[in-house]
């Protein structure tokens, strides 16, 4: 079960200048802070299931998140995962609808719930806030349609190559040999949902990316060893 953890200000958190949140005037965010619900989130845990209805906005203080569809083939497909300082659920709570995506947790998660009334009260305070959000809905629209457009027509390998990149760059961390370590764990089928393929055709996939020394696996951690070698997999 979640359980409620000490709540931090937010004008304090380690995360505020992470995300949209980090423009909003100090007033704003000590109204938040006495609002919000703050809880912990242990890894297979979910906050909150696709097609049910938003009640607030949440806040990714610490942890990962991925945000993932029910195919009605029964497939699923991880669309997005998320990081410390994104907002999960702003999307369905702004237009209205229900969740596109269940979330649930990968590692270790502290997360806020805001409710609607501080949240749109923000909006209404804090233009600033406002903008932030919409150029977030274009960037996160960008986004999608960059991912649906890769699923019909880039390879695997083009697929992974990018995927590992995008990963760097939130979970990159380099040695002194200049490998880089993805410091995010993640199974070979959470990697196969979110390719859009089967695990075998990850696992060898992955193989061959590991014979070409693009990549090294230790225990459960992915090493990047070849950066250039995984952008050039990439078409333009």
């Amino acid at each position: 079960m979640t359980r409620p953890t000490p709540i931090k200000d937010c004008d304090s958190c380690d995360s505020r200048d992470l995300g949209v949140l980090g423009c909003l005037p100090e007033k704003v965010l000590a109204e938040f802070g006495v609002n919000k619900i703050h809880r912990t989130y242990q890894p297979g845990q979910v906050i909150f299931y696709e097609e049910h209805r938003p009640y607030g906005v949440y806040c990714l203080e610490s942890g990962t998140v991925k945000l993932s569809k029910q195919h009605p083939d029964g497939k699923t497909y991880i669309a997005r995962i998320a990081k410390a300082g994104d907002l999960l659920g702003y999307r369905a709570f702004l237009t209205h609808e229900t969740y596109a995506a269940t979330a649930e947790v990968l590692e270790t998660a502290s997360i806020c719930f805001i409710e609607r009334e501080p949240f749109m009260k923000a909006l209404a305070a804090a233009p600033e806030f406002a903008l932030r959000l919409m150029e977030q809905l274009g960037t996160d629209l960008r986004a999608a349609e960059s991912r649906a457009l890769d699923l019909a027509y880039a390879s695997v390998s083009e697929r992974l190559a990018e995927m590992l990149l995008m990963l760097k760059e939130a979970y990159g961390e380099t040695d002194t040999d200049g490998a880089i370590h993805l410091k995010i764990k993640l199974s070979r089928e959470e990697i196969a949902n979110f390719l859009g393929t089967t695990v075998e055709t990850t696992v060898r996939t992955l193989t061959r990316f590991r014979e070409n020394s693009l990549i090294d696996f230790d225990k459960k951690e992915l090493i990047i060893k070849d950066l250039p070698g995984l952008a050039a997999l990439i078409p333009g």
